[in-house]
């Protein structure tokens, strides 16, 4: 597929519709009980909404699939006004997160939740995120980055936050919100797909089967896992 491949092409993709299903269900399933008002940031082509996630949509780019055009750094909702806050391959690509984390806090209930599924580190992710993948994989002192357009990113940047720097990002953020990792996703089977947008030969329906076996496995096959789920909670 190319790197403009639309929504009914992901939908009709026996292993690109499984892991968008995996992906949103892990982060609707983190949600607060009956949330009403949620925002989805980086909604992309709107594939939530096809799944059956009616949250409200924003990205920078101008696409259809959106209500809001607008930056994460400045969240276009008024304060504690949204239960939930959603990012899907979302957290890397904004270059000044402790904005987005100052909006966040700002417009969410107390409760309420950013809910995250985001690169992970582990060691084969690692191995292809620095060396096979067109976005960088670059271990800075600084969480924050120069960003020319809204595909610009650094995929460690959780890494950075919740491992390399945690202390300093506890300390930052600890007060405001209640920081919980929950659990990671999708193996060597997003490596040998091609990913969303560079798709290899290898049939879909072989490799959902491939992520239903990798979904079984215990924490023991995490350093093999692409993606991690976690949550700020306002406090």
């Amino acid at each position: 597929m190319s790197s403009e491949t639309t929504r009914e092409e992901i939908l009709n993709d026996a292993y690109l519709s499984a892991i968008y299903q995996l992906a949103y269900g892990e982060l609707a399933r983190h949600l607060p009980t009956a949330s009403v008002s949620v925002l989805e940031i980086g909604a992309g082509l709107g594939i939530a909404e096809s799944l059956g996630h009616q949250w409200w949509r924003s990205e920078l780019a101008e696409v259809n699939a959106v209500h809001l055009r607008a930056s994460a750094q400045a969240i276009a909702f008024r304060a504690q006004s949204l239960d939930g806050i959603i990012l899907k391959d979302t957290w890397h690509h904004i270059p000044d997160i402790e904005t987005f984390l100052t909006e966040a806090h700002r417009t969410l209930i107390p409760g309420g939740v950013v809910v995250v599924i985001d690169p992970y580190w582990g060691a084969l992710a690692r191995f292809v995120y620095r060396f096979l993948h067109q976005e960088r994989w670059e271990i800075t002192r600084d969480w924050h980055f120069s960003a020319k357009s809204p595909w610009d990113s650094n995929q460690a940047l959780s890494y950075l936050m919740l491992r390399r720097h945690r202390d300093t990002f506890d300390a930052r953020w600890a007060d405001l919100f209640a920081i919980e990792e929950h659990s990671r996703h999708i193996g060597p089977s997003f490596l040998l797909s091609g990913g969303v947008s560079r798709r290899t030969p290898i049939s879909g329906v072989l490799l959902r089967g491939l992520l239903k076996w990798e979904e079984r496995r215990g924490k023991w096959f995490d350093h093999l896992r692409f993606f991690h789920v976690f949550t700020l909670t306002k406090l």
